[in-house]
């Protein structure tokens, strides 16, 4: 029975209501990020990463300082492993040709060492997933169409003249069409034979976005995988990176040059 001692009761008392606050406004871009953060952004797409610039500082305290101790690789035997317990991966790719075949390669070991896969990624590039023996779901999307947004945007940061002529909306929708791809390459059966499949784990390159969201969904298993390096180090900046005002220390700028990528692409 509802009583008005319930609506004077205190916030803490009431913990099952759900919060009514709408959430923080999108802030906008701002047209001069050098102004704004003390970077920019190259014609090119390449990045001008300050390490005086107050974005550096930012990003450098909230990156873990966790020390990786090194680890000397397993000893690699000419036989082939067998598990007790083979698992269903799906390995889900946007990309070009160059970014698919490398995962061709990984999923062919993968099945020799037992294992089902299934190939998600383009519709362009089935016949090419078969011929290599393996599983294929298509997601959708068009790697020409995603190659020549690329090419008009070499940035980080959309042009205008994309947004005057509609290729923003254009990429949103194919993404979207993307993203349910993947989540159905999860948990869909095979198109061509029926099979059923569902995903014990998810190997995936970055720029396919659904892969950590697929993979919280499900409870499984995600290892990302790319072409490039993308993972901070000190080792050397990210490949996107152009560095500027290096300290002595140039680790520490190798490793906040990731940062400051992410962050702009998030941005764009």
């Amino acid at each position: 029975m509802y009583s008005k001692d319930a609506e004077m009761a205190p916030h803490d008392q009431r913990d099952d209501q759900p919060d009514e606050q709408p959430p923080p406004p999108y802030e906008a871009i701002p047209q001069n990020l050098s102004e704004a953060q003390g970077i920019s952004v190259n014609d090119d797409g390449r990045v001008v990463v300050d390490a005086s610039s107050r974005l550096c500082r930012s990003l450098s305290k909230l990156l873990p300082n966790a020390v990786r101790q090194s680890v000397s690789p397993p000893e690699y035997s000419e036989g082939v492993p067998t598990f007790k317990f083979p698992l269903n991966i799906v390995i889900q790719i946007v990309g070009s040709r160059g970014d698919v075949q490398p995962f061709v390669a990984l999923g062919a070991e993968l099945q020799n060492m037992g294992h089902r896969v299934r190939i998600a990624t383009h519709n362009v590039f089935e016949q090419f997933i078969l011929e290599a023996g393996l599983e294929f779901y298509p997601i959708g999307g068009d790697p020409a169409d995603l190659m020549s947004y690329m090419v008009k945007n070499p940035g980080l940061i959309p042009s205008l003249d994309s947004v005057r002529e509609g290729d923003i909306q254009k990429k949103q929708l194919m993404m979207a069409e993307i993203l349910h791809g993947c989540w159905q390459s999860c948990l869909m059966p095979d198109p061509i034979t029926n099979a059923p499949f569902v995903a014990n784990a998810i190997i995936a390159n970055p720029p396919s976005f659904a892969h950590v969201h697929c993979a919280q969904a499900l409870g499984i298993p995600l290892h990302l995988m790319f072409t490039m390096p993308w993972s901070p180090t000190t080792a050397f900046p990210h490949p996107l990176a152009n560095l500027k005002n290096i300290p002595a220390d140039q680790a520490w700028l190798n490793r906040v040059s990731y940062g400051v990528v992410d962050w702009l692409s998030w941005q764009g």
